[in-house]
């Protein structure tokens, strides 16, 4: 008698264990990859805006004539590009696929610190040229104040990718140091 009160027992357990057990199974099988184009795409729209902005950046410098005038247009030009980009990843670490397992992120890390040297690259043209242009270091702060949000929004997006980024810029962290681009060197752990 004790023995037909076990069995429905057992066959209750055994059926709830294997949909405890389905449960992470099903859920394990919906976490896909992150696709991390859209990321990638980010950066990659950045480093298009920036090549069309630096160079004039540069050319302004080599020309000896550098003044507020004709620098903070372009400097405006990239932190406005540098704002886009952290709206851009804003967005996308609101949508719900934040919650997949992500992909190597060695791409995107290369990619940001590419951008992040073209940019201090332009920028230590300007510093010899700091008595042209007395707004030199707010126009720096500004890019500074971006540049970290940007960072700020990849961390979030790809948690520990500025690692990746900080050790491919060990060789730039003087030059972001001369820069005062202390927000960058903090978001990067320089």
């Amino acid at each position: 008698m004790l023995f037909t009160r076990i069995i429905p027992f057992f066959a209750m357990s055994l059926t709830f264990g294997s949909l405890a057990l389905a449960g992470p199974a099903a859920a394990r099988t919906e976490l896909t990859k992150r696709d991390n184009a859209d990321i990638e795409q980010v950066f990659t729209t950045l480093k298009t805006s920036t090549d069309s902005i630096l160079p004039q950046i540069q050319s302004a410098a080599a020309s000896g004539n550098a003044t507020d005038d004709n620098v903070t247009p372009f400097i405006n030009q990239l932190v406005s590009a540098l704002n886009s980009a952290s709206s851009s990843l804003s967005g996308l670490s609101s949508s719900s696929r934040t919650l997949n397992k992500r992909q190597s992120d060695s791409d995107i890390a290369t990619l940001v610190a590419g951008i992040i040297e073209d940019i201090s690259g332009a920028l230590e043209d300007l510093v010899g040229d700091a008595a042209s242009i007395p707004d030199l270091g707010v126009l720096f702060s500004g890019i500074d104040a971006a540049l970290a949000e940007v960072l700020t929004g990849l961390e979030i997006l790809l948690s520990g990718v500025l690692q990746l980024v900080a050790d491919l810029l060990t060789d730039v962290a003087g030059l972001l140091n001369q820069l005062a681009f202390g927000l960058t060197l903090g978001a990067l752990g320089l």
